[in-house]
């Protein structure tokens, strides 16, 4: 079952319920545009799925500082360490990127790294905001301490999926937006599998004697970890491993914010959530040449990549980063955002408990019958 809203509906009622959680109506805007971008652009794991099951629990009970002030530690003229005082990460990224853009029109880069924030939401939200302007983006986040893949050939949880994004402007159509985790998959992908009784490809989780699993709640039993993009050793692992890593460097130690593989947690210290570290990273094109050419050379590639024969098993045809989540948020403008039952069924809950009204495609009598 799936349900849809129109997109201006979904994003007045999600900025109602930030309100209703302490925001302010200004963080409450950039935060509902963050968390619908999501939804609308077919990330439905990180958009109101997770205001439903991270920001507005965390804001109500304090985990996530409804009042933060994120400022500015230090800076020079290409880069800044921004603290986020504990608030919502989607507003400080936010901020961080306004901050990598601004710096990046006066010297050609700008770098601007986060500590001491809580998850972000789609990373990809951030960097298609500086494609728009005509800006390369780049994006990316630990999680923290926390733990959710052990290092490849180790049995330890203990880094993030690391998600990471970068956009490129081009002069029409479609920019390139990639938005990734360094896993095979967001863990937020098994865990609505396992909210909805369904079981994942195989090649997503791997057990601890090296055998794959179909079964989300091997996963959520920890006797099954989410594989690295490219798999094991053999088929490229290594990579995506080595990418995560990368991330937690440069959100970790770079911005003085927590990461996952520290000392503590091979004794089995338990890992606090918070102190979340990202970075953006923005260049200006013009700093090379006619911001105006490279743009149009950009639509030129991403076109005849686009325009390959498709081989035969290729059902979709070719393609690009960007280029379908474009389509699907055409469609969402057209028709509404498409929901999980189970999502707006916790939006239309959320809405009860907070006394929001909510769009009426999410009351229960239109969740009843809608498919």
């Amino acid at each position: 079952m799936t349900v849809r809203v129109p997109l201006a509906e979904l994003t007045a009622f999600v900025r109602d319920v930030l309100t209703e959680c302490g925001l302010d109506a200004t963080s409450a805007r950039t935060a509902a545009d963050v968390i619908t971008y999501a939804d609308a652009h077919g990330f439905t794991t990180h958009g109101t799925n997770g205001l439903v099951n991270i920001y507005a629990p965390r804001l109500l009970d304090g985990r996530i500082a409804a009042g933060a002030a994120p400022h500015v530690v230090q800076e020079t003229l290409g880069a800044a360490l921004l603290d986020g005082d504990r608030g919502l990460g989607l507003v400080t990224m936010d901020l961080a990127m306004d901050i990598a853009m601004d710096k990046a029109r006066t010297t050609g880069i700008g770098m601007v790294a986060v500590r001491n924030s809580t998850h972000f939401g789609s990373a990809g939200y951030y960097t298609q905001k500086a494609a728009a302007a005509g800006l390369i983006g780049l994006a990316m986040t630990n999680c923290g301490a926390q733990g959710v893949a052990p290092p490849l050939g180790g049995t330890v949880r203990m880094l993030g999926t690391n998600p990471l994004s970068a956009a490129v402007p081009v002069t029409r159509g479609a920019p390139f937006v990639l938005d990734m985790s360094t896993t095979v998959v967001a863990t937020g992908k098994i865990k609505a599998a396992h909210r909805e009784g369904q079981e994942v490809p195989r090649e997503w989780l791997v057990r601890h004697d090296g055998t794959p699993t179909t079964d989300p709640a091997a996963f959520m039993a920890e006797e099954a970890d989410v594989a690295w993009l490219g798999g094991p050793a053999e088929t490229g692992g290594a990579k995506g491993f080595g990418l995560a890593l990368l991330v937690d460097l440069l959100c970790g130690p770079l911005a003085g914010a927590a990461y996952g593989p520290r000392p503590g947690v091979l004794k089995g210290e338990p890992a606090a959530d918070d102190n979340v570290g990202h970075t953006a990273i923005v260049i200006d094109p013009s700093a090379f040449g006619s911001a105006r050419a490279i743009a149009a050379e950009n639509r030129t590639l991403l076109d005849t990549v686009a325009g390959s024969p498709a081989a035969a098993y290729a059902t979709r045809g070719v393609t690009y980063p960007g280029a379908p989540e474009a389509e699907r948020y055409e469609r969402s403008l057209r028709e509404g955002v498409e929901l999980p039952g189970p999502v707006a069924e916790g939006l239309a809950a959320l809405a009860g408990r907070l006394s929001v009204t909510a769009p009426g495609a999410l009351s229960g009598q239109d969740l009843r019958v809608a498919a």
